[in-house]
């Protein structure tokens, strides 16, 4: 498996329809949509009839529909004439998510049910319990996507009120952590997958990593900064800050290793672009969208940048 394969599952987990072309997903990239379905984390699931209609020289959206006479999908254009649509064009491909939980969770003794149970149809599952470290009983898992989604969101907090857990509990999601609200029911520690995982070219979520996260003040820690292996959580002082997404921990990645050698100083342009930033990230403000938190711990001046406790 490869990062690009995980990425696009976790994005296809994040789209509205829990079924998408296939063909779409190969337009996406091929290689990780075939990755993906040679592993069973992608099922075919019969078909998405939606087509780009060729009709006065226009593209244009259409439904295909089943005609039983001919036994194919089609559409009639603008003069009557029938269109046939391979089906291969219009197959469509579902997460098999009880698969990617159980890779998910692989290094973690799980107990549950073998198959997520839906708590919100299509959109929050309930997983079973974990054991991890810090814990003084196991933990209850969800598993939740499209957080970003206010709609989504409000049904996932009326949820979590009518069902508080005794200790904690920790809700997985494929919502990126920059777009996952901030929840007053602070049992419950919602994490993105990537941001716990072990390796970016695997779906497995680190024991140690995750733990960190939920129980941050169990950590050894230098002084006067330090951070989590994925630099997922950095702490300054007596603060805990937590960083999501793939680039801005690569960013700290590369300061920090800067910081310890002794040599902290370096080009703002170099690290952008060796954390995967494109050409309109230019800054490190830019980098680190509206936050500002980081600017207590990291300096910049005449094109450099550095850590700075």
């Amino acid at each position: 498996m490869s990062k690009r394969a995980i990425d696009l599952l976790l994005r296809v987990i994040e789209a509205r329809s829990m079924s998408l072309q296939t063909s779409a997903l190969h337009q996406v990239s091929r290689s990780a949509t075939d990755a993906l379905i040679a592993a069973k984390l992608l099922v075919s699931g019969g078909h998405v009839p939606v087509v780009a209609a060729m009709d006065d020289y226009e593209d244009e959206p259409i439904e295909a529909t089943w005609s039983a006479e001919l036994k194919s999908f089609g559409y009639h254009d603008s003069t009557g004439r029938w269109v046939q649509v391979a089906h291969e064009g219009i197959a469509a491909c579902r997460v098999d998510y009880g698969l990617a939980l159980a890779k998910m969770l692989v290094a973690f003794e799980r107990a549950g049910p073998s198959r997520p149970t839906s708590l919100v149809t299509d959109l929050v599952w309930e997983v079973g319990t974990i054991k991890l470290a810090g814990a003084k009983a196991p933990v209850p898992v969800w598993f939740a996507r499209r957080l970003g989604d206010p709609g989504v969101w409000t049904q996932l907090e009326a949820l979590i009120g009518r069902k508080p857990p005794q200790e904690i509990r920790i809700i997985l999601t494929s919502t990126p952590g920059e777009r996952i609200p901030a929840t007053a029911q602070k049992r419950n520690h919602i994490i993105n997958v990537a941001d716990v995982a072990d390796d970016p070219a695997k779906l497995a979520i680190s024991p140690h990593v995750l733990a960190a996260r939920v129980f941050p003040g169990q950590a050894q820690r230098r002084l006067p900064i330090d951070h989590s292996d994925d630099c997922g959580l950095v702490w300054h002082g007596d603060k805990t800050l937590t960083f999501g997404g793939d680039k801005q921990r690569l960013l700290l990645q590369i300061l920090f290793a800067a910081y310890w050698s002794g040599s902290p100083v370096l080009r703002v342009a170099a690290v952008l672009e060796e954390a995967g930033y494109g050409g309109q990230v230019n800054s490190l403000k830019k980098a680190f969208g509206r936050r500002e938190d980081w600017q207590s711990f990291i300096k910049f001046d005449d094109g450099n940048c550095w850590i700075e406790p």
